[in-house]
């Protein structure tokens, strides 16, 4: 129950066998294969650069993705048109030997109802484009609708001159009073009009030609041009609507056929998968060094596993090498947590702060209890455990959740029970909805005792903190820097906790000066000088504040399971108070459950951040190292089927 000791793995095989080797590898999925061309020297990087089957691999993983962007194109287009399962409930389908067989054989099928997928996108794009255009089309001759003049038969005659112009509104009036005074042969006809403009057409003797213009730039008349359109304007709107009419029929129309493409879609997905594989093992051999005949692989894998690793090497090819080695020093190694069932759903709040260093402690064993209890004192109601529990096992048996989502979920059936038992105690049933007497305090009644308890908590936190910090440094061969800097300090504390019990007051007082003296004394023993030793001794005592700093912040803990009873009280007395008729008695229950529903789901949120928080924060940092990586072996990893004896 800790972080998996590993193991480095040296492998020396045969080139024509390294394919074999990589898929065996693969299918055990607990072998982390070591990228050696990044981490070598530039000769091994030569070595590299300088194959030709290399290169043949580049080219492969780069075919590779094209496909695999291509099938990815071909799924989320059919998604919406095919009856496919929920993962959530149903898990992926299971894809037999046989069945990928099939696939595999028939790829050519599948490929050109592939490329089918592809013409249909590509014609519903043409189609958005030319429907935008013709929209836009509308929307500029709307306006001009009641022009009963062909577009193209506008412009100039033998005499006259007609021309379709956009002039302000209070333009058109003082134009129209100016052709009148200069006796100019022309008449300005509305066609249409907005709240700025009018639409008009225009007509003048050729005498006037250079007159009108000027007048036009005088009033900002505005000139409007329809090139290459030809018939009047309610013709051509005409005609786009039918144009409309038929793109939305054509639409249909690929909607029909897309749906009739739809049964392709398990196969994209197949070979999507099946292409993933390939390309996570083909990935992985540009991680090993090569030469034309035998190559060199080294990994990562769990110790405990390394016999089973060995055997499906050994069944492939006897032509191998492999040797087994204990991690030196600087080896970048990664992290493995294996914990127990009821510690395991906890191991999300440590990844989410950050892994441990594959040398140091793994927390979760230690956190796990304390989150489980601060959590349920935080929403300490058993009403709502109940329902969050009932919630969360009905989601873990319904649904085929996985990895940290898994986890997720487990973790809050666990703290939900933990709310149910401390909403027992301190008799939180939906607030006062529910009358139970507390089986041991009431908060709103007796505030102070929980906060003595919060504070007992905390305190017994940061003592774990501390001793699993001293047992670190003893691990690891510093006794004495666990007796000197762990030790003292858990005297002085402890002798500061003892003035809190008038009668061991006088026992107190001895034992916090004998640990403050011992810090004085060892704390600066790093500094050379005398001087510096003491001072920083002394020094050292003020760590005292940030102990004090880290007691109270547990405070929240009875803050948080305050704010959660004080809320639900509220709304069942807001409920309450609209009883009485049939419509309050509705409305008395839809402020019950909206209330109840709100207050579970806020306190729920500050439940975990806050019990979160006093991990990272106040326990964390008395002892934890982080910063490792998680162990990522090679494995056959799926996003929409399971493959099954792949």
């Amino acid at each position: 129950m800790a972080i998996v000791k590993m193991e480095k793995m040296h492998l020396l095989g045969l080139k024509k066998e390294q394919s074999q080797i990589m898929s065996a590898l693969q299918k055990t999925g607990i072998v982390e294969v070591i990228d050696i061309v990044e981490d070598n020297d530039e000769t091994a990087k030569e070595v590299q650069q300088d194959s030709k089957i290399r290169s043949e691999l580049t080219k492969d993983l780069m075919d590779l993705e094209s496909k695999l962007n291509n099938l990815k194109f071909g799924i989320d287009f059919l998604k919406p048109f095919a009856k496919s399962v929920n993962p959530l409930i149903q898990g992926k389908p299971n894809i037999k030997k046989d069945e990928l067989a099939k696939v595999l054989k028939d790829e050519a099928q599948v490929l050109e109802a592939l490329q089918a997928v592809f013409d249909l996108d590509k014609r519903l794009a043409q189609l958005k484009v030319e429907e935008s255009k013709i929209l836009n089309q509308i929307e500029i001759l709307l306006p001009w609708q009641s022009l009963d003049i062909p577009f193209e038969q506008l412009g100039d005659t033998q005499e006259t001159v007609f021309i379709t112009a956009v002039m302000p509104r209070k333009a058109k009036d003082e134009l129209e009073k100016s052709l009148e005074e200069d006796e100019l042969l022309a008449c300005i006809k509305a066609l249409g009009e907005n709240r700025d403009d009018v639409y008009t057409l225009v007509i003048y003797h050729k005498n006037h030609k250079e007159a009108m213009q000027s007048l036009f730039k005088e009033f900002s008349v505005t000139v409007q041009d329809f090139p290459g359109l030809t018939g009047t304007p309610a013709q051509i709107i005409k005609q786009d609507k039918k144009r409309l009419a038929d793109i939305e029929k054509e639409r249909e129309d690929i909607k029909r056929k897309s749906q009739e493409l739809s049964s392709q879609k398990l196969y994209f997905e197949i070979l999507y998968d099946y292409y993933s594989v390939e390309r996570d093992r083909k990935s992985n051999i540009l991680k090993l060094l090569d030469t034309d005949k035998s190559f060199y692989l080294q990994a990562w894998l769990p110790e405990k596993h390394k016999d089973f690793v060995k055997d499906r090497i050994l069944g492939v090819t006897e032509s191998v090498y492999i040797e087994f080695k204990e991690p030196d020093e600087d080896d970048d190694m990664p992290v493995l947590l294996s914990n127990a069932k009821l510690v395991e759903p906890f191991e999300v709040i440590t990844e989410l702060y950050s892994l441990p260093d594959p040398r140091g402690i793994d927390p979760n064993p230690y956190m796990a209890p304390f989150y489980f209890v601060f959590f349920g004192m935080m929403l300490s109601d058993a009403g709502y455990g109940i329902v969050v529990s009932l919630l969360t096992a009905l989601a873990l048996l319904k649904f085929k959740l996985e990895g940290s989502g898994r986890k997720f979920v487990s973790m809050f059936f666990l703290c939900g029970i933990s709310t149910v038992i401390w909403g027992a105690i301190f008799g939180g049933w939906f607030g006062d909805l529910i009358k139970v007497k507390p089986l041991w305090i009431n908060p709103l009644d007796n505030p102070m005792s929980v906060l003595i308890l919060s504070f007992i908590m905390g305190i017994i936190q940061i003592y774990t903190g501390i001793i699993l910090n001293a047992y670190k440094n003893i691990r690891e061969g510093h006794v004495a820097d666990a007796l000197m800097d762990q030790g003292l300090w858990l005297v002085l504390l402890t002798g500061l906790l003892m003035f809190a019990v008038p009668q061991l007051g006088a026992v107190a007082k001895y034992v916090a000066i004998f640990g403050a003296v011992g810090l004085i004394l060892t704390q600066g023993r790093s500094q050379k000088n005398i001087i510096m030793k003491l001072a920083s001794g002394v020094l050292s005592l003020y760590d005292i504040t940030g102990y004090l700093s880290d007691v109270l912040s547990y405070s929240r803990l009875l803050a948080l399971g305050l704010t959660t009873g004080v809320i639900a009280t509220v709304i069942n007395t807001m409920a309450k108070t609209v009883s009485g008729s049939i419509v309050g008695y509705v409305v008395m229950v839809l402020i019950l459950l909206g209330g109840h529903v709100f207050n579970i789901l806020i306190n729920i949120l500050g439940a975990y951040v806050h019990s979160s928080r006093l991990q990272y924060i106040e326990f964390f940092s008395k002892f934890y190292d982080s910063g490792g990586r998680a162990f990522d072996p090679l494995r056959i990893k799926t996003t929409y089927v399971e493959l099954e004896d792949l």
